[in-house]
């Protein structure tokens, strides 16, 4: 996987100043591995708001049926981008996210 990639990636969930600091690495290898770690955090994080998110839903006796079910795919999803670093798996996985916080957020 290329760095200019990772970067391309990284822009859309990463924060700025994160990709500052990587991008003051001069070692392309030590930088990849960063970025990598960077992406990795970030949907981690992302995973885990949006977990919280439905939890207290759930907890206030609201009907999360749908948020939760394809909140399960997210998962699967992530390791599979995972494996190569994918701009079309990407996609399809921040597809996946923004339609679970549209199902959270109609409840």
């Amino acid at each position: 996987m290329e760095q200019k990639n990772l970067f391309k990636i990284a822009k859309k969930i990463v924060k700025k100043e994160t990709l500052r600091k990587i991008k003051k690495i001069k070692n392309a290898e030590e930088q990849k591995e960063d970025l990598t770690h960077s992406i990795n955090s970030s949907l981690k994080q992302k995973l885990h708001d949006l977990e919280m998110r439905i939890k207290k839903l759930e907890n206030q006796g609201k009907d999360v049926f749908f948020a939760k079910n394809k909140f399960l795919l997210v998962p699967s999803k992530i390791k599979h981008f995972q494996v190569e670093f994918d701009q079309k798996e990407f996609d399809k996985l921040v597809k996946l996210i923004n339609d679970v916080e549209k199902e959270v957020e109609n409840v």
